[in-house]
């Protein structure tokens, strides 16, 4: 499996019921039954793969909605998405 790298395009996979409580996404596993808690920018960073979406894109987006330096953001959803890519929760796309 290749590093994510800001011009990946990941998207959502399927298999996940979720509900969003105070802003925040809690997704369920139909398959595993693990839930899992997204917090607030987590669950930004969540709704915005309702459709497939390059990395970058989606650093520039949050970089327009939080008060955060390009560096740390972009680290910072790398991370993330990586975390969400090894709980099968997500997976890039060509």
């Amino acid at each position: 499996m290749s590093a994510l790298s800001l011009t990946t395009v990941v998207a959502r996979r399927d298999g996940f019921i979720e509900a969003e409580i105070d802003d925040e996404v809690v997704a369920l596993s139909i398959e595993h039954g693990t839930c899992y808690g997204l917090n607030r920018a987590g669950s930004r960073i969540w709704n915005l793969l309702a459709s497939p979406a390059r990395i970058g894109d989606l650093t520039a987006t949050l970089l327009t909605e939080y008060k955060v330096a390009p560096d740390v953001c972009e680290r910072e959803v790398l991370d993330l998405l990586e975390e969400l890519r090894v709980e099968g929760m997500i997976e890039a796309v060509e």
